[in-house]
C-alpha cells in the first residue's frame, strides 16, 4: 500500500495530517480528533472496558493504579482476544500499556496486586512506559517522524469494522493511529500532529 505524504488540516479543530498510508482514512480519522489530539468520546466507546478486580491489596487510587479488559478482535483476524488495558504513573504521569491474550485466558485469575508477573509475561503487548514507540511513516519532507517517549496515551477504537490504536505521549505533540498485529508488532496508517505546534 502506498503512502501518501502531505501536510495539510483535516478541517478546523482537528489535528493537522501529516502522513498516511490511505488518505480518505486519515482524514476520517483525523476528524475524530481534537486539534489537542483527545478522541471523539464516542469513539472512546466502541471497545467497552471493564474494570479489573485483582486479588490481593491493590491502591486506593485508579488514576495510577488501573486495570481494565475488553473482550475485541484486535488484531483484526476474525477472532476476540482478551486486552488488558493497565494505566500506571511514571514521573507523576499516567501512562498506558496493553496486554493481549486468547478469549478465554485465565491470566486475570492467576495475578494478583502483589504479583503481576503473569500480564506482564504475555509476548503480545504494547509496553512501552519509559520508553519510545518510533512511527513508521515518514513526514511530508522525507525525514524520520519524532518519536513517541516516556509516558503514553494509548487508546484502542473500532471503527468501520476493524480494531485500531491511537498512540500519543505525554507531549502530545503527536499522534499515531496504528493496527495491531501481534507480538510487539503494528502497522502505522496514519500520523498526526496537534493543532498549534
Amino acid at each position: 500500500m502506498a503512502i501518501v505524504l502531505w501536510a495539510s488540516t483535516a478541517g478546523a479543530g482537528s489535528p493537522e495530517l501529516i502522513a498516511a498510508k490511505a488518505e480518505s482514512f486519515c482524514q476520517a480519522v483525523a476528524a475524530l480528533f481534537s486539534e489537542r489530539l483527545e478522541p471523539d468520546p464516542d469513539l472512546i466507546k466502541t471497545v467497552p472496558w471493564t474494570p479489573v478486580e485483582l486479588k490481593g491489596q491493590g491502591p486506593k487510587s485508579r488514576h495510577c493504579s488501573s486495570l481494565d479488559q475488553a473482550v475485541f478482535d484486535l488484531n483484526n483476524d476474525g477472532r476476540d482476544e482478551l486486552v488488558v488495558k493497565t494505566t500506571f504513573c511514571m514521573k507523576g504521569g499516567p501512562s498506558d500499556s496493553l496486554y493481549i491474550f486468547p478469549a478465554d485466558s485465565p491470566v486475570l485469575s492467576e495475578a494478583q496486586w502483589q504479583d503481576l508477573g503473569p500480564l506482564l509475561a504475555t509476548g503480545d503487548k504494547f509496553e512501552r512506559t519509559g520508553g519510545t514507540y518510533v512511527p513508521s511513516l515518514p513526514s511530508a519532507d522525507g525525514a524520520a517522524p519524532q518519536p513517541l517517549a516516556g509516558v503514553f496515551r494509548v487508546t484502542p477504537f473500532l471503527l468501520e469494522k476493524a480494531a485500531y490504536v491511537a498512540v500519543t505521549d505525554a507531549r502530545r505533540k503527536a499522534l499515531v493511529i496504528t493496527k495491531y498485529l501481534g507480538g510487539e508488532r503494528f502497522d502505522d496508517q496514519c500520523y498526526l500532529k496537534a493543532g498549534g505546534f
